[in-house]
């Protein structure tokens, strides 16, 4: 029954949710329809691969881009903008997205306002092919790339392409599609910047975005790529707007700014956001997500930073790579170098045996039955933390402040008298204040708060036990001042 109502809750939100953006977008499209009553005061024009000669290799497979080369794709003189462009592949080499480097420049500058392997420009990480509909740009079947940015430009344009793989590229199909116009009345152009940490680093937001000058800030296409299980998108998004200490727009998960919920469903493409490439919560799996901010851009006036954590407070190191596009007014800060194309491809992990402490005691097992009313003990699965806990697996105690948990343990004769114990637990940045006490005498005491991620740590301390009933207490007494929660977790003990 509780199924049947979340999926029926999960049903009316999508219908409502689609009903918003048809809505949101008839009005656009009613301004749009009108619009094309009006005079146009410009010219449409076309550079594309088509065979000079008259022939049918369109694709300029009599020239195939050698490895190395860089080739203009188009450069056109005065004011005008791009509006369309439309690209497709032929070549063997596996990571052709990966290593065919797009590259596109305004009014004669020298640094690249748009630079990003094509794969990740157009929506597509991983150097993986697969179909989405968004509004600015629309993968279609049998790998046709398409984007209807708006680039516009008052001296000139140039686009160009460069080879970065191991292999010639057969043939490369295109059409720039652009208008032609006497003066243009804009000072922004048209920005898209690929950066990528593989893996994320720890203790720092990935960064989507880092602009100076004045513009605003239109998505990201961002891949992931899973180094250990479990689920990704725990990370807040933070914007931080003309160089504010806090972050004037602080989201709540990955996917909640992805407008997702819930971890994700079944993939999922929409005007303005979607989860195109959806992969399981395991080690190894690859996702994609993109957000466009076509109704509701994001302005500044001297800077901009858009960045994300890589789970819960940095406490995961997957694989980021991502696509962020603005407009601003130039010159922009040069790019730093994209990575070398062999670097730019994700690192095949694999599974991992599950880690099994020898010698010791699975503590969400049960044999320490520390239980409540109020499900504030549970067994807890660890594997998206990493390999580190025995079992993949923890009892988890999660109050809302300071609470003891008190059970009873019976000890058989062989097992009575003075032991060494080893006692593996979990340190995390929500984690408070522990105290272990064993027929009312303290033996351990630990803070079980980390500043950065979920880590794993063990103490070893005495400790007398009876034959029969022993009181076993976990007392959580406070919390670190830094720390946002009061939890604990214990993994597994070893007695000796």
């Amino acid at each position: 029954m509780k199924y049947f109502l979340r999926r029926q809750s999960l049903m009316l939100f999508a219908i409502s949710l689609f009903c918003a953006t048809v809505l949101a977008v008839t009005a656009s499209a009613k301004n749009l329809a009108e619009s094309l009553a009006d005079v146009k005061n410009h010219t449409a024009h076309r550079i594309s691969s088509y065979d000079r000669t008259g022939g049918n290799a369109d694709g300029m497979q009599e020239q195939p881009i050698a490895i190395g080369e860089t080739r203009t794709l188009a450069k056109i003189e005065g004011a005008g903008a791009i509006t369309h462009i439309w690209v497709t592949i032929a070549s063997k080499d596996k990571y052709h997205l990966k290593n065919l480097v797009l590259r596109m420049y305004w009014d004669g500058e020298t640094n690249p306002s748009v630079e990003s392997p094509i794969g990740d420009f157009f929506g597509l990480g991983h150097g993986e092919y697969y179909t989405f509909s968004s509004y600015p740009i629309q993968i279609g079947t049998s790998n046709a790339l398409n984007c209807f940015w708006y680039m516009p430009f008052e001296k000139g344009a140039l686009i160009t392409i460069t080879n970065e793989g191991t292999e010639v590229c057969r043939a490369f199909y295109y059409y720039i599609d652009y208008n032609k116009y006497e003066s243009l009345d804009t000072p922004l152009r048209f920005h898209a910047h690929y950066r990528q940490e593989y893996p994320c680093t720890e203790g720092k937001n990935y960064t989507f975005l880092e602009a100076k000058g004045m513009g605003h800030y239109v998505g990201v296409s961002l891949s992931i790529h899973n180094r250990a299980d479990g689920w990704w998108g725990e990370g807040d998004d933070m914007f931080f707007v003309d160089g504010e200490e806090k972050p004037s727009l602080h989201g709540t998960g990955s996917e909640d700014y992805f407008c997702g919920a819930w971890c994700y469903g079944p993939a999922f493409s929409y005007l303005f956001f979607g989860c195109p490439l959806r992969g399981e919560h395991k080690r190894g799996e690859k996702w994609n997500v993109y957000r466009f901010h076509i109704l509701d851009p994001v302005p500044f006036k001297k800077s901009i930073v858009v960045n994300i954590e890589h789970g819960h407070a940095n406490d995961r190191s997957d694989d980021f790579s991502s696509v962020a596009y603005w407009y601003q007014t130039e010159p922009h800060v040069p790019f730093e170098p994209l990575p070398p194309a062999e670097k730019r491809i994700p690192e095949k992990v694999v599974s991992q045996p599950v880690h099994i402490e020898p010698g010791a005691i699975e503590l969400e097992s049960g044999l320490i039955p520390f239980q409540t009313a109020d499900d504030t003990v549970v067994e807890q699965d660890l594997s998206g933390f990493g390999n580190e806990w025995s079992n993949s697996k923890q009892l988890w105690f999660t109050p809302e402040g300071p609470r003891n948990y008190s059970t009873t343990v019976d000890v058989p004769s062989d097992m009575a008298g003075e032991k060494k114990v080893t006692l593996w637990y979990t340190k995390a940045p929500d984690y408070g204040k522990v105290e272990l006490w064993v027929n009312q005498q303290k033996v351990a005491e630990w803070d079980g708060y980390n500043e950065y991620k979920v880590v794993r740590a063990s103490i070893q301390f005495p400790v007398k036990l009876v034959e029969g009933a022993n009181t076993i207490e976990l007392r959580i007494v406070g919390k670190n001042e830094k720390s946002t929660n009061y939890m604990a977790g214990l993994d597994c003990i070893k007695v000796e």
